[in-house]
C-alpha cells in the first residue's frame, strides 16, 4: 500500500500533525479561557464527562442507524454501494458500513472509533449528486478513515456537524484535515470540477446548480487581500469553500496529485480488503500492545477519572473517617466551647458533636458469632463498626467504603463500562488499542467484568509481571482476552500491511 498520509507524497495538510499536537496541548487551556469569557465553568471534569459520555453515544448510535436508517447493499441503492466499494478498493481499506438517514445538515459524514466505522448519507442530499460529485462526498469522508481522523471527529461531532465552541477550540487542526480529505475525494471524482459542484451542492443544496464557481472562486482573492476577514474562518470546522476550491487547484498542478493518480489508478483487485468474521482470527502475541503503549493509555484514563471523580465532589485518594466529629449543614454557624465566646457565622453550620460515653448494651440483645440480634434491628460487627442489616445500612456501608477506596474503585469500573460498552476506553482510543477475545471477537460483559476484577485485585502482581510479560498480562491470560493494536492487526488480517 502506497502511503498516502507518510512520507515526502503524503497527501496530508504540512502542518496537520502540528495542529493537532497543539490543539491536543492547549484544548483544556482554552476551554477553561473560553468559559472565563462566557462566565461559564469549564474545567477538566466537564471535559472528561463530555468524552465518556460522547463515547458512549457514539457506540449506541450504531444501533439507532441499523434500527431507524436504511441500509446499504448490493440490493438495497446499488450506486452509492458500488460507488463506496470502487474507492475502498482503490484505498485498499475494508468497507464500511452504509447507511441512509434523514439529515437536514450534513450531506455525509463517518462515525465510529474503530472497523467497522459507518459511513452515513443524507436521503436529502443523495439524489441531487451526481455520480462524480458523490464519488467526491464519499472519498473525502473515505479519508478521514484512511488517515485516522474519524476516531477523534466522533468524539467532537456526534451527529457530523460540530458547534462554534468545538470549531474554536480544534478549529485548526479540522480545517487542515479538511483540506487534506479533499484531495483524496479530488482522487476518488478525478475531476476538479466535479469536486467544486459537489462542494457547491452540499452547501447551498439545488441552488448549487445555479452558481457560477468561477466568478464564486475569485471571491477567494477578496478574502486573502483583508486579515480581518481571514479571522472568520477560525469560527468554523472546515475551511472557507474559496479556501478549499484554491487548494485542491493548486494540488492538481503538483507532482504529488500525478504520482498518487498513478497509484489510485493501478491495475488492483475490484474488491476491498475484508475483515474476517469474528471467530475466524487468531490474535497473535505481535499483535498485543506492548508495555509503553499500554501505560500511555493507562496514564490517560488515569487523568479522566481523577477529573470525573472530583467533579462530582470525590476524593481522588480516598476519604477517610472524619476524626474530628466535625458536620456541615446549610445554615449559622454556632460554636460553643468553654473559654470563648460564642461564634455564629451565616450561611453554613459547623457542629462538634461531644463525646459519648457508652451506653451499657442493653439486655435484649444477643450475640451470635458477628451478629448482634436485637429487639429492632439485627446488625454485623466488621472490625470496629457495626453495620444494620438493612437496605439503608448496608447502603451506607457500602457507599463509605466507596469513598475510602477513591480512584482504586472507579478506575476499574471505569474501565470494564467503556470496555462493555465501547469496546475501548479513552486512553485506548488514543494509542490505538482495543480489547478483544483470542479469536478477534467483542468479549461477552462477564469476561470484561471478569478482567477488570482480576486487574483490580491483583494489580499488586500484575504490575511486577507486566516486566517480564509485557504484551499479555496476567489477566490477559485468565480471561482469554488481549489488547490488540487495531490498526497493525487490521492490516495483518486484510493484507494490506
Amino acid at each position: 500500500m502506497q502511503p498516502l498520509f507518510d512520507g515526502p507524497g503524503s497527501l496530508r495538510e504540512p502542518s496537520e500533525r502540528l495542529a493537532f499536537l497543539l490543539t491536543a496541548l492547549f484544548a483544556l487551556p482554552a476551554a477553561l479561557a473560553i468559559g472565563y469569557v462566557l462566565h461559564e465553568s469549564i474545567g477538566a471534569s466537564q471535559v472528561a464527562l463530555f468524552i465518556v459520555i460522547a463515547m458512549v453515544y457514539v457506540t449506541l448510535a450504531r444501533g439507532r442507524l441499523l434500527g431507524s436508517s436504511v441500509r446499504v447493499h448490493q440490493r438495497q441503492y446499488p450506486r452509492v454501494f458500488t460507488i463506496v466499494k470502487g474507492a475502498c478498493a482503490a484505498l485498499e481499506i475494508p468497507m464500511p458500513l452504509i447507511f441512509v438517514r434523514e439529515d437536514n445538515y450534513v450531506p455525509v459524514v463517518a462515525l465510529g472509533f474503530g472497523v467497522p466505522y459507518a459511513l452515513v448519507l443524507s436521503s436529502h442530499w443523495i439524489e441531487l449528486f451526481a455520480d462524480d460529485e458523490l464519488a467526491f462526498m464519499i472519498g473525502r469522508e473515505l479519508g478521514h478513515i484512511a488517515a485516522g481522523h474519524t476516531r477523534f471527529h466522533s468524539l467532537l461531532s456526534v451527529n457530523g456537524n460540530e458547534n462554534p465552541l468545538i470549531s474554536l477550540i480544534f478549529g485548526a487542526w479540522l480545517r487542515r484535515c479538511a483540506l487534506t480529505c479533499d484531495k483524496v475525494g479530488l482522487l476518488c471524482c478525478g475531476s476538479v470540477d466535479a469536486a467544486v459542484r459537489a462542494m457547491g451542492i452540499g452547501a447551498f443544496h439545488e441552488f448549487g446548480r445555479r452558481v457560477d464557481y468561477e466568478a464564486f472562486a475569485e471571491q477567494h482573492s477578496e478574502v486573502q487581500a483583508d486579515s480581518v476577514l481571514r479571522w472568520g474562518e477560525w469560527l468554523s470546522s472546515e475551511p472557507y469553500a474559496t479556501r478549499r476550491i484554491a487548494s485542491l487547484r493548486r494540488f492538481i498542478a503538483t507532482q504529488n496529485y500525478a504520482s498518487a493518480e498513478r497509484w489510485f489508478l493501478r491495475e488492483r483487485s475490484e474488491e476491498p480488503p475484508a475483515l474476517p468474521a469474528p471467530g475466524q482470527v487468531h490474535v497473535t502475541r505481535a499483535d498485543c500492545a506492548g508495555w509503553w503503549r499500554r501505560f500511555a493509555a493507562w496514564s490517560i484514563d488515569a487523568v479522566v477519572v481523577s477529573a470525573i471523580i472530583t467533579s462530582f465532589g470525590g476524593s481522588v485518594v480516598g476519604r477517610q473517617a472524619d476524626s474530628g466529629g466535625v458536620s456541615i449543614s446549610r445554615g449559622d454557624v454556632s460554636v460553643d466551647e468553654p473559654g470563648m465566646a460564642p461564634i455564629r457565622i451565616r450561611g453554613k453550620t459547623l457542629g462538634a458533636r461531644t463525646a459519648q460515653t457508652p451506653s451499657p448494651q442493653p439486655m435484649d440483645e444477643a450475640t451470635v458469632g458477628p451478629l448482634t440480634l436485637g429487639r429492632r434491628e439485627v446488625s454485623l460487627d466488621v472490625g470496629n463498626a457495626k453495620i444494620p442489616l438493612s437496605f439503608d445500612g448496608i447502603a451506607s456501608f457500602i457507599g463509605g467504603a466507596i469513598g475510602r477506596l477513591g480512584f482504586f474503585f472507579w478506575f476499574p469500573v471505569y474501565l470494564a463500562a467503556l470496555v462493555v460498552i465501547a469496546g475501548q476506553t479513552f486512553g485506548m482510543l488514543i494509542a490505538g488499542l482495543r480489547v478483544v477475545t483470542t479469536d478477534f471477537r467483542k468479549p461477552s460483559t462477564v469476561r470484561t467484568i471478569g478482567r477488570y476484577l482480576i486487574a483490580g485485585f491483583m494489580f499488586w502482581l500484575i504490575v511486577p509481571l507486566s516486566f517480564i510479560w509485557r504484551r499479555i498480562l496476567l489477566h490477559d491470560r485468565w480471561t482469554k482476552t488481549r489488547l490488540v493494536k487495531v490498526e497493525s492487526m487490521v492490516a495483518r488480517i486484510t493484507g494490506t500491511s
